[in-house]
């Protein structure tokens, strides 16, 4: 067990949690966080995203060695992740056209992409870094891990690899919460503002990986620490509506239960 699962165990908050009640669905948040209900359906977009998170996060940690994974050794990984991850999950969903196989043609094509480019090999300063920060207001804990820490000229820059549909837009980046969540953490540690980069690599018939850099400043730490503060506040008052037209209702794990949410007298 690692020092983040480890972590895990003791009541927490995470950019995850914060980012389901936020912008996913506050009654998802609720089935999840806090009722602990069963999972109804995994989408094996899950355990695909996670696979190719270790890939790379395997690559990452060869680069550190010295040294570079073939790319028959990076989609190895990818499949021994993705074997495991897909018999961990409850009610395994593919969409229509998908399968075990396909996706891991699809994520052979994604690293490819991913790593043509990579320029990162000579400039890690750390892979899979945790923290752990005290967030004034909040009872709990932020904990998390960061993907990759480089160095960028002068600066720290923190990478996150995502998968993604399509291409991201001009802008998401700079409202994305993640990035605030983290580079929050990152100048809590050490007392500097990072680089904060996303490596977005599209599930496309011919994926590419782009970059998108964007920087947080000390505005946008006081406001997600009132906003983060308002988030348990509303938790701890037993606040829990369904968001009825999110992006994640389509594969969303508990959908039975939504619909029947509001058959109960009171959601405790």
């Amino acid at each position: 067990m690692n020092e983040l699962e480890e972590l895990r165990k003791q009541p927490h908050w995470s950019y995850s949690s914060l980012n389901t009640y936020l912008n996913v669905c506050q009654l998802q948040y609720y089935f999840r966080y806090v009722e602990r209900a069963e999972v109804e359906r995994t989408s094996a977009c899950l355990p695909f995203g996670r696979a190719f998170h270790a890939a790379l996060t395997a690559q990452a940690w060869e680069c550190v060695m010295g040294g570079s994974l073939t790319r028959e050794e990076i989609v190895e990984r990818f499949v021994e992740a993705f074997e495991v991850e897909t018999e961990a999950a409850p009610n395994l969903i593919y969409k229509d056209g998908e399968s075990f196989n396909t996706m891991i043609e699809l994520a052979s094509k994604m690293l490819d992409s991913a790593l043509a480019d990579w320029s990162d090999h000579y400039l890690i300063k750390g892979v899979a870094e945790t923290f752990v920060v005290v967030v004034p207001g909040l009872g709990k804990k932020l904990i998390g891990e960061f993907d990759f820490v480089v160095h960028d000229g002068p600066d720290a820059c923190i990478v996150d690899w995502k998968t993604s549909a399509a291409r991201w837009p001009s802008g998401k980046a700079d409202r994305d919460l993640q990035a605030t969540v983290f580079s929050y953490a990152y100048w809590k540690q050490h007392g500097k503002r990072p680089l904060f980069r996303f490596d977005v690599t599209t599930k496309a018939k011919t994926p590419v990986c782009e970059s998108h850099y964007t920087v947080r400043d000390r505005q946008d730490f006081e406001r997600f620490e009132f906003l983060a503060g308002r988030v348990e506040q509303a938790i701890n008052n037993g606040v829990f509506l369904p968001s009825e037209t999110s992006f994640a209702c389509a594969e969303c794990p508990y959908a039975k239960r939504c619909r029947s949410w509001h058959c109960k007298s009171k959601v405790r």
